[in-house]
């Protein structure tokens, strides 16, 4: 795995300026299994970070099928058992944190699936130089960092700025499936969504849909069912 790549960004008069993230990336505690794990198995099934666009198709053995998106995919345990249970298509996760990248790569490694890769690094970074437009049938983003207090809300990831980008990554009637126990959140996002024009809420009601049975119950939801928080599920599609 190469050292992780940060592309610098500037104003219109050149200025470099810092970029506010979705993430704050803490040193975290990281256990010996999952350092073996990413010495181990990283050459198996992840991709470095580059500057250039990946050729999806050439990175998949049936690289006919479709390709799922993954940002944010925790331990990795519910991406590599929807991997798992959906053969015939395949899955790219994108997820920041190390301890993440090393506890997917155990699950991925003992359930030796032949369908997915992984990608260490920042998913804004990752989307806007490494995945073409039109490339992806569908991106999935779990409980994502909700941000709740006002002043965080400028990191919160599902901006509409980036909602118009991965809508450009997904093939037409390519579908957008987000997931969040925060209510302040989903309706966040329903606003946010509604100025691009792209999407179509496959909600009859224009707000949340059922949770699909494809989308596997994580510790984090179950966790969050104790808590007594609702999930929201809002699901959307690109438009012919």
């Amino acid at each position: 795995m190469k050292k992780n790549i940060l592309t610098e960004e500037y104003n219109e008069n050149g200025v470099f300026f810092r970029q506010i993230r979705s993430f704050v990336c803490r040193q975290g505690r990281i256990t010996q299994s999952q350092l073996n794990a990413i010495e181990k198995h990283w050459s198996l099934i992840g991709i470095d970070f580059q500057l250039t666009p990946l050729n999806l198709k050439s990175i998949f053995s049936n690289y006919n099928n479709p390709i799922i998106l993954e940002i944010g995919f925790g331990s990795g345990q519910s991406l590599v058992e929807t991997a798992k249970n959906f053969p015939d298509k395949n899955f790219l996760g994108i997820e920041v944190y190390k301890s993440g990248i090393g506890s997917c790569l155990n699950f991925a490694y003992s359930s030796k699936i032949q369908n997915l890769k992984i990608i260490n690094h920042d998913a804004i970074e990752v989307i806007n130089t490494m995945i073409l437009n039109r490339t992806l049938s569908k991106i999935q983003i779990f409980f994502p960092d909700p941000w709740n207090k006002k002043r965080h809300h400028k990191r919160r990831l599902l901006k509409c700025s980036f909602l118009k980008i991965i809508s450009k990554k997904l093939i037409i009637s390519g579908i957008l499936h987000i997931a969040t126990d925060s209510e302040e959140y989903a309706l966040y996002i329903l606003n946010e969504i509604k100025d691009v024009q792209e999407y179509k809420n496959l909600s009859k009601k224009h707000l949340f849909v059922e949770r699909p049975t494809s989308r596997i119950i994580t510790r984090f939801e179950r966790k969050a069912f104790l808590q007594g928080n609702k999930i929201f599920d809002l699901m959307f599609q690109i438009k012919e």
